[in-house]
Formats: C-alpha cells, structure tokens, sequence
C-alpha cells in the first residue's frame, strides 16, 4: 500500500483504518496504477453518486431477499422432523 500510497504506512493501517477502507484503497490504486484496457467492465468509482446509491440499495433488497429463502429453508429443515411424527399443525 505504500508504494501506491505514502501515507499508508502500516501502522496507520493498522490503527487508523477499517479492513473496508484498506480494500477500497487498494482497489482504487490498483485501477489507476493498471488501468483497464478500453471496453473492459466499467467500476463504480466512475458512475455518479446517485446512480452508485441505486446500485448499493439493489444490492442491499437482493441480498435480503435472499436471507429471507435461508431462513425460510432452514425453518422447513427444522420442521421436517416433526411433521413427519405429528402431521402438520
């Protein structure tokens, strides 16, 4: 990190900043120091602020969408077992 970054010392790291910064960082160095060839998959730090909101709350309503068939499933797996003693309720 300190080659892309000279303030990024390890232990300013270490104790100044949370693992989703470090990586944030470090993906936002690796893209300016190895840009991507032209036509490649473009990232988010070049979308504007609102259209990047849109994408997080998307992502956010897909992943609870998706704990909640977990749960769901899981639930059904608890009760498998007792439907099969007493039928179902």
């Amino acid at each position: 990190m300190a080659l892309m970054y000279p303030w990024a010392t390890k232990e300013y790291l270490l104790w100044e900043m949370s693992l989703c910064q470090i990586v944030l960082y470090h993906n936002i160095g690796i893209d300016i120091k190895y840009p991507k060839p032209h036509g490649a998959k473009p990232s988010l730090k070049d979308k504007p602020i609102p259209e990047v909101k849109a994408i997080i709350a998307d992502a956010r309503r897909q992943n609870a969408i998706a704990k909640e068939a977990q749960v769901r499933i899981l639930s059904e797996q608890r009760k498998a077992p007792y439907k099969e003693i007493y039928g179902d309720v």
